[in-house]
């Protein structure tokens, strides 16, 4: 069974909070306190906000099927694949594990990462870039939604690893 570890460092496109990209859902059902079917019950954002363990939401939707799971402490979401793969692993407040190199952390100024950075304003995201400034896949910083440039000092939030390739 896969093991939460708020203190573990991100590894970009591979894991995060001691969870690995590739694992299957079924490592991590002994430790869903709650299972909703979103072909029961529609999705809503109160049923993540008034969570009080661990919940497992199957949904079925025309963009594909699949299996979130959300955790109220530290706030945490895995999205799993139609087949049970996971496939992103999401932290925010409560982790507490370095996201990227220089001890950046949930709550640091974005502008203290050491790399360059591009903003994707349609998911207020912001991506490490590579020399042309192309998006580096695997990771990606939630803070704010602003250019650095524009607010330096804007913290980071929620930082997602993610490789959507696994099935």
């Amino acid at each position: 069974m896969a093991h939460l570890d708020i203190h573990a460092k991100a590894e970009i496109g591979k894991s995060l909070a001691g969870f690995t990209l590739g694992e299957k859902l079924e490592s991590f059902l002994p430790c869903v306190d709650q299972t909703i079917d979103g072909n029961d019950v529609p999705w809503n954002v109160d049923l993540v906000n008034n969570n009080e363990g661990v919940l497992l939401y199957k949904w079925d939707s025309s963009y594909g099927n699949g299996y979130a799971m959300f955790f109220n402490s530290p706030d945490l979401n895995l999205g799993f694949s139609e087949q049970g793969t996971l496939i992103f692993i999401e932290a925010g407040e409560g982790y507490q594990g370095e996201i990227f190199d220089g001890g950046i952390k949930i709550g640091s100024r974005i502008a203290d990462i050491n790399h360059e950075l591009v903003l994707d304003d349609t998911e207020d995201a912001h991506y490490l870039a590579d020399d042309k400034g192309q998006f580096i896949d695997g990771i990606f910083f939630l803070a704010g939604g602003e250019e650095v440039i524009d607010n330096p000092d804007a913290t980071i939030g929620v930082v997602r690893v993610y490789n959507y390739n696994f099935k």
